[in-house]
């Protein structure tokens, strides 16, 4: 979705904003857009920090981290030219703002369904997009049935007895390099998954809220995608969480060291640089 919504508002290219605390793919998904990422710092409540954010961007990403909303008006002021797109891959139930909004229904986020995504755009774009769209590729039989398989081997993966085997082993790849992206059609099966679940939504939201607030000294965003604990000693935390049965994360631990591919200058953004060593990550759906 980001790399559609750049690839139509910046079709020669341009600098664009995003937050150095974050997953390796939003910053390749510009550099696939012939675009270039200029990375931002984050506050202590993980809002982009619009104090460091340089007035000649040509676009922003504003990434809701684990469902926690920018404040889109005071963004725009500080770029009053840019171009939005919001990022809600952990944000789904937050509203759609910006020129441009992309969720996301990949497994691991919320809804958790399969592959892929979901962009809107403004009235004034929507025309080029649905052309864009139109051009891609759809899924093949063949494809849609290697998707099926990789799904559930992928839930296996993450189950609850295999979660922290699966964990560990993926903490052994600490660098993400730039990787091509390869726009397809939404599966048929992933949209039908989706169009089932579309009125379970208000529902498993509420469900999240109310488990977040059962855990102590926390944070949370309004869909409370996940509950955040900031610590001293996230490993150490994570081990008295699991005494309790309940499994923890230190999502984005890695980023800087993933961004320095993509050309972040270390000591750009410290507050980003602290938090990735301090947070832990505490999941709220179906916990009870």
């Amino acid at each position: 979705g980001i790399v559609m919504a750049l690839r139509t508002a910046l079709p020669n290219g341009g600098r664009v904003g995003v937050v150095a605390y974050n997953c390796h793919t939003v910053a390749n998904a510009i550099l696939n857009a012939g675009c270039s990422p200029v990375f931002v710092d984050i506050t202590d409540e993980l809002k982009i920090d619009t104090t460091s954010i340089p007035t000649d961007l040509d676009a922003i990403v504003v990434t809701n981290l684990f469902g926690i909303k920018n404040e889109i008006s005071r963004i725009k002021e500080k770029c009053p030219k840019a171009v939005i797109i919001v990022d809600n891959a952990h944000g789904y139930g937050l509203p759609t703002e910006g020129d441009f909004t992309v969720y996301s229904i990949n497994q691991g986020k919320f809804p958790a369904l399969g592959e892929g995504g979901i962009l809107y755009a403004s009235e004034d774009r929507r025309l080029k997009i649905e052309e864009m769209y139109n051009k891609l590729p759809s899924y093949k039989f063949v494809e849609q049935l290697k998707l099926f398989v990789q799904m559930q081997v992928k839930a296996l993966a993450y189950s609850r007895c295999m979660y922290r085997l699966t964990m560990e082993m993926k903490k052994s790849t600490k660098t993400k390099t730039h990787q091509i992206v390869m726009l397809k059609k939404m599966s048929p099966g992933i949209r039908r998954l989706y169009q089932a679940w579309l009125p379970l939504a208000d529902t498993e939201i509420a469900k999240q809220v109310r488990n977040a607030k059962q855990i102590d000294n926390a944070f949370y965003g309004e869909n409370a995608f996940m509950a955040i604990a900031k610590c001293e000693n996230p490993e150490k935390l994570k081990t008295h969480y699991a005494k309790q049965g309940v499994e923890t994360e230190t999502h984005f631990k890695h980023c800087i060291e993933w961004i320095k591919e993509f050309g972040y200058i270390p000591g750009s953004c410290p507050k980003a640089e602290f938090l990735s060593k301090h947070l832990l990550m505490i999941p709220t759906y179906k916990r009870i």
